[in-house]
């Protein structure tokens, strides 16, 4: 393995979202270098090319799957960023907490986050922050939850609905990568978790339509259940609000049209033979698919949220809006700015010591939302707060 230097950022995984994590640490953490791994060659190099980087960032070739590898370059980290594949992170919070590493992920998988809570004495013991779903969404609409626990006396109900869209959306289904295939049909196929009539509730993926006006240019968009963006909200706020829910936003006729794969079993992860030792999965057909199919050169994120609560004995409903483009500047698509420097705001306050406590935390607890909407505004993401009073009827809705 090539030399490396002293102490360094590692970030596993040289796509997007780690381009655009990197873009921002070399920025906000100048004493540091970056080391990035992933196991395509080509990524790499890629990943190396990208101007903002100046020669402060060291590329590795290499599986996150080795572990005598991950061991050597997790030792001489001081912070440690999952940015590759979900199924990666449990592996990597335990090598983390064993190096005295501070840990943030993208996550997006609700199993692994509670194999990761698990590991939390073992990371208060070791010293170190653990973070994970620290994205868009999940992430950004955890910390937005804190923001509105902040800001009223009670919360009746959170709702967050958030779309990754192309710009120019075509035909069939009015979509294209924003982020890995991997992770999209996840979200599609797990079951959704939320809060509802004050119960924990499990329903299913692509259930649960509705038409939400986002204002130009877009008019109405569709939203439906999805899995992970509601990370560990619903166990933080069970018998706290009455209503939690996570929606996908998509362009009208996306959703049928998933529906549609799914019916007819092709987002089904049980192999089927094709010959002597072939074998593979619908699910991972379709993610060959839609991975050939290339992303989104131009995409934007939407987000519309909103909380219902009481604050001075009058009812109160606060609202957040994003809208982001594509950077063409830096070449940074809009998930990977949402996504990215939403982790590396998190990440950031724990190296600058404005994140001081240890173990495995959650974001809508431990973050501290004024500081995190600041760190986002410095990087043009400008979230749009209003709140009004609103009649007890509307508390409904």
């Amino acid at each position: 393995m090539q030399n490396l230097p002293e102490r360094y950022i590692l970030i596993i995984g040289a796509g997007s979202m780690a381009t655009a994590i990197t873009y921002d640490l070399i920025l906000h953490q100048p004493s540091y270098d970056i080391v990035v791994l992933d196991k395509d060659a080509g990524a790499v190099k890629k990943f190396l090319a990208h101007p903002g980087f100046n020669g402060k960032v060291h590329g590795i070739v290499g599986d996150g799957h080795d572990c005598a590898l991950m061991v050597e370059l997790f030792k001489n980290a001081v912070a440690a960023v999952g940015s590759a594949g979900y199924y990666l992170n449990t592996d990597h919070t335990a090598l983390a907490i064993e190096t005295h590493t501070h840990w943030v992920d993208l996550g997006g998988n609700n199993t692994v986050v509670e194999q990761q809570f698990a590991m939390s004495e073992r990371a208060k013991a070791a010293g170190v922050t653990v973070v994970p779903d620290c994205g868009l969404a999940p992430g950004m609409v955890s910390i937005l939850a804190g923001d509105a626990v902040k800001r009223l006396d009670t919360v009746d109900e959170l709702h967050f609905r958030v779309g990754g869209l192309p710009k120019n959306p075509e035909p069939p289904l009015n979509y294209g990568l924003c982020f890995s295939a991997e992770g999209l049909i996840n979200e599609y196929v797990e079951p959704a978790r939320l809060i509802e009539d004050g119960k924990v509730c499990e329903v299913p993926s692509l259930t649960g339509w509705e038409s939400v006006e986002v204002g130009k240019p877009f008019g109405d968009l569709e939203a439906f259940h999805t899995s992970g963006g509601s990370s560990t909200m619903v166990e933080t706020f069970t018998g706290k609000v009455k209503t939690l829910d996570y929606k996908t936003l998509r362009y009208p006729g996306h959703l049928s049209d998933i529906k549609l794969l799914q019916d007819i079993g092709l987002l089904d992860s049980e192999k089927l033979s094709f010959g002597e030792d072939k074998s593979v999965s619908p699910r991972q057909m379709m993610c060959a698919v839609l991975e050939k199919a290339g992303w989104v050169s131009e995409d934007l994120i939407v987000l519309v949220s909103w909380a219902l609560g009481v604050r001075d004995g009058k009812r109160v409903k606060i609202e957040y809006r994003l809208l982001d483009y594509h950077d063409p500047v830096t070449g940074l698509s809009a998930m990977a700015r949402t996504t990215g420097f939403s982790a590396a705001v998190v990440l950031n306050l724990i190296l600058d010591g404005q994140i001081e406590e240890r173990g495995v935390i959650k974001q809508e607890l431990s973050v501290p939302p004024d500081e995190y909407l600041q760190g986002l505004a410095k990087r043009g993401l400008k979230i749009e707060i209003a709140e009004w009073y609103t009649p007890d009827e509307d508390m409904e809705e």
